[in-house]
């Protein structure tokens, strides 16, 4: 059979040697002219594209800083590539980011000539030499493929990869190789060597959404590009040919491989000798803390180990959540997602740190009240329920400057994720409990009915409609001065206090603090007592809005987070801080001083002995380093169902509320505001001010007095060191401090003068 096929063919020589030949010839050629009108039917949209994407990469060299103000539309259509929206907090530190693609871009002069040797050695030698195409980088991948009997080697240039990326869609065809040859080649013609690298380096993909050297030098090493030694920026390379085979996330061992190989690379380019690259690796080893396992492949790594590595930087998960929110409505999808927008906050990222920190510790303690609750427990049905409890308490924290209304810290809730999006900061509402108090008492002040020294029975008590409410620990002290009662959070006289002081200034605070309309405010609280106990929900922010108020002297607060927003070039397309500081000084001057500012002062005053032995926060910062001014309010809901504390310093309200996310289900016996809430915000404060500590309270300069008074008798002590427990510099409105001294004490010191 292979005789009469030999004998057909030496009878048919002219058919086989010249006359098929020249048919495949003329075919490739056609083909080739076909592919070929089709890359100029593409052409100036090819390079239309290829401009855009090399302007875009040298502007990193000259973004413009502050530019003047402007509301243009974000030109998602003039950019060739996808660059994330960055959440930046208030000192500039990234905080979030929103993408589909990571992709930092950063110029030529950036990036270390080590990681240029690397990506030359390995993927294009003749790279200097080639004018697009490299037909001995052909023959020799080849002859390399022939030889291993499998493609090890790959015949196209960096210009030709480059082009494969931009403008091809990636099928392995014939046409798509001759139409890469022909992009290749103009990529030649009109940029020069260093332009085409630059270009490549920022472009190629390296897994985990990652695009361009810088990312997936962050993602990698946590590290900037430009800060990489030779090993890894052989690492970076290894990744390019096949990220999910060699990048180090995916699978270490393999991209260790490739890194040798890479080095070994370098050697026979004659771009370091072989000496120094073994040298530089087993650095790299060390210094990564490369750990094998008993087969000796490499198992475990610090690699990738960084908050940058999850590619979805997110320190504030609901506050960033809520920006984009924002975004999305004033933007678009696309361009938050797409647009490289800088957005610049209000948040301070060193102490959001410390609040997500401080709330997690907190609520991670109280599910593990739960889980031993339900190990002790011996009926399965109740062990279950406490362990579905464990699984379902939340917590936020928020935390406003009360004078700027800029919000510091915003935490929603433990986690953030698919499963769990609730905002408890402002999406959910529950009842206050007593951390509501302040504000009957603020009213109080204001109406004169009361002052810090006003002696009130703490007494089991009926109130009008039958109503007969009880003090937290069953317990009942008597005569008690209005300062002591509100801190140690006395129910039966913050219901007298209601009582005696009526509705109208409370029902206009909340009124002008809150923004309700008429019928919002009806709707939502009633005129009943039980609402000096806190018994009409309203959410976290809320609670820190109505606390924000005492603390700046009466003055109307409205959150807001977002101070600017700028495009990738560097404008500002849109001033959100201008516009939300506009329309705070417009309501402020509309609604004018909420709570008189002698009134708001004197209520902070008091709250001040929440701290003190006998308050309701006194343990929580018992063994804490507080030197500076604090004031506060526990509050606990009834059954133990939510636990909150808002807590004051001279510039910061934070609220922070502890409960079950499906409802009304108790914390347990004795979990209170005070024992779990309290101690995350002195958790928090402890470490936010841990570099500078807030001054003293504001007070207004006229219309107020500092008065010493006994606590037990609200009188002025005779000297110091008589009365047991005292309160110094109490404040007071100019004319209601008491006149005379204390009755209780006097007694005590005669008997001391009659010793001596």
């Amino acid at each position: 059979m292979v005789r009469a096929f030999f004998h057909w063919i030496m009878g048919h020589k002219k058919l086989v040697f010249i006359y098929l030949p020249l048919m495949m010839i003329m075919l490739a050629g056609a083909y080739t002219g076909y592919v070929y009108l089709s890359w100029l039917n593409d052409r100036e949209e090819a390079l239309n594209k290829l401009f855009k994407y090399k302007t875009l990469i040298d502007r990193t060299e000259e973004l413009r800083e502050g530019s003047t103000y402007s509301y243009s539309d974000i030109d998602l259509k003039a950019k060739v590539v996808d660059i994330p929206t960055r959440i930046y907090d208030r000192n500039d530190e990234i905080i979030g980011e929103f993408f589909e693609q990571k992709r930092e871009i950063v110029p030529y002069g950036h990036i270390p000539q080590w990681l240029v040797k690397a990506v030359i050695a390995s993927e294009d030698r003749d790279y200097y030499r080639h004018r697009g195409i490299s037909y001995r980088g052909i023959f020799r991948a080849f002859l390399v493929n022939m030889t291993r009997l499998r493609v090890v080697q790959g015949g196209s240039t960096i210009t030709q990869q480059l082009a494969k990326v931009l403008f091809t869609d990636m099928d392995r065809s014939i046409k798509r190789k001759i139409y890469e040859a022909f992009c290749a080649h103009e990529i030649e013609k009109r940029y020069d060597k260093q332009d085409i690298l630059s270009m490549y380096l920022n472009l190629i993909y390296f897994g985990n959404g990652a695009y361009g050297v810088e990312s997936a030098s962050k993602m990698f090493f946590g590290l900037s590009v430009r800060e990489l030694n030779e090993t890894e920026c052989a690492m970076i390379v290894a990744t390019i040919s096949n990220p999910l085979v060699y990048s180090p996330l995916s699978n270490l061992n393999n991209s260790l491989k490739k890194t040798r190989r890479i080095m070994k690379s370098m050697v026979e380019a004659g771009y370091t000798k072989k000496q120094r690259a073994d040298y530089q690796y087993d650095r790299f080893l060390k210094k990564w803390d490369v750990v094998s396992d008993e087969k000796g492949r490499a198992a475990k790594s610090l690699i990738g180990s960084f908050v940058f590595s999850t590619y979805r930087v997110n320190r504030a998960p609901l506050f960033c959540e809520q920006v984009r929110r924002v975004l999305v409505d004033k933007f678009g999808e696309e361009a938050v997602k797409k647009g490289g927008l800088s957005v610049y906050t209000t948040i301070d990222a060193e102490k959001q740190d410390a609040a997500l920190n401080a709330l997690r510790e907190g609520v991670l303690k109280q599910r593990e009240y739960h889980i031993k609750r339900a190990e002790k427990m011996k009926n399965p049905v109740k062990a279950q329920e406490e362990r579905d409890n464990a699984g379902s308490i939340e917590g936020a924290l928020i935390a406003v400057n009360p004078f700027t209304c800029e919000i510091v810290s915003y935490v929603g809730g433990y986690s953030f994720s698919s499963q769990n999006q609730m905002d408890h900061v402002t999406q959910i509402r529950r009842q206050p409990g007593s951390s509501f108090k302040p504000m009957v008492y603020a009213a109080a002040v204001e109406d004169r009915v009361i002052t810090p020294s006003s002696i009130l029975n703490d007494e089991r008590t009926t109130f009008k409609g039958g109503y007969s409410p009880k003090n937290y620990d069953g317990k009942y002290l008597g005569k008690v001065t209005s300062r002591d009662a509100l801190s140690k959070s006395i129910n039966v006289v913050a219901v007298k206090v209601l009582e005696k002081t009526g509705y109208s200034t409370l029902f206009r605070f909340l009124k002008r603090s809150l923004d309700l309309s008429g019928a919002e405010l009806d709707r939502r609280f009633g005129k009943t007592l039980s609402l000096a106990l806190g018994a009409y929900e309203i959410s976290p922010m809320e609670c820190c809005v109505l606390h924000a108020v005492l603390i700046n002297g009466g003055q109307y607060v409205k959150p807001y987070g977002i101070r600017h927003v700028k495009d990738y070039n560097g404008n500002i397309v849109w001033n959100s801080e201008e516009e939300s500081l506009r329309e705070i000084a417009e309501k402020r001057n509309k609604t004018g001083t909420i709570i008189d500012t002698v009134a708001a002062a004197v209520t902070v005053s008091m709250l001040k002995g929440v701290f003190e032995e006998g308050g309701t926060a006194h343990y929580a910062v018992k063994w804490k380093k507080i030197d500076y001014p604090i004031a506060g309010k526990t509050g606990t809901s009834s059954k133990f169902n939510d636990a909150w504390f808002v807590g004051y310093t001279s510039d910061m309200a934070v609220a922070v509320w502890v409960g079950n996310k499906r409802g009304a289900i108790s914390l347990g016996a004795g979990r209170a505001g005070g024992v779990i809430s309290a101690g995350i915000w002195a958790d928090y404060i402890s470490r936010a001010y841990g570099r500078g500590k807030p001054g003293p309270f504001r007070e207004p300069d006229q219309g107020l007095t500092h008065q010493t008074i006994c606590l037990d008798s609200g009188m002025v002590p005779v000297e110091d060191g008589v009365c047991p427990r005292v309160a110094r510099d109490e404040l007071f409105y100019s004319g209601t401090e008491p006149g005379d001294y204390c009755p209780l004490h006097k007694k005590e010191l005669t008997v001391k003068e009659d010793n001596k």
